[in-house]
């Protein structure tokens, strides 16, 4: 239940911010290109983003979504934070099963 919960929030706030990322051209591309490095940079110090959805809109992050252990939650955000081009991390992160 929880789990179902969480992926409807997740989907629902996708759809509000997916067009609004898309809507500048030129700075989504940039943005793109830190949502890819947020996630690699999870992979490296072994956060698991599967279950993840990765934002970024000029700069600003934001993490929705659970991952396996309660550790991870802060890993991911201080992971976020290391990569050029983030101004903030909005971490709504929650420990899944």
């Amino acid at each position: 239940m929880k789990t179902a919960i969480t992926s409807t929030l997740a989907l629902l706030i996708s759809g509000a911010i997916v067009p609004a990322v898309h809507a500048n051209s030129d700075p989504s591309t940039s943005d793109r290109q830190i949502e890819h490095n947020v996630r690699a940079v999870a992979a490296r110090t072994g956060v698991s983003l599967s279950h993840v959805f990765v934002f970024s809109r000029s700069g600003a992050v934001t993490l929705i979504g659970w991952v396996p252990a309660r550790d991870q939650v802060a890993l991911a955000e201080q992971g976020a934070k290391t990569v050029d081009g983030v101004t903030s991390v909005n971490n709504l992160l929650s420990r899944g099963r």
